[in-house]
């Protein structure tokens, strides 16, 4: 009995992981979205954070996209 709950927490932390690597990059369209709306306060400060919201996006994606693949 404590091995096949122990196996219900497994399955159910596998699935948190499944989601959560699904769900990371639209933390990352996120986070553009809300540089865009944060330059309309501060021109300077958002254009650096935008640049740094885009670069850290792609880069995500890049390696989502390697490790759906099986490359990484």
């Amino acid at each position: 009995m404590e091995n096949q709950n122990q196996g219900n927490g497994l399955k159910i932390a596998t699935w948190v992981f499944i989601v959560l690597t699904v769900v990371t990059p639209l933390f990352g369209i996120g986070s553009i979205i809300c540089s865009i709306n944060y330059k309309k306060y501060d021109a300077e400060k958002g254009s650096k954070l935008l640049k740094i919201a885009i670069i850290v996006t792609i880069i995500v994606f890049v390696l989502n996209l390697l490790a759906y693949l099986g490359l990484r």
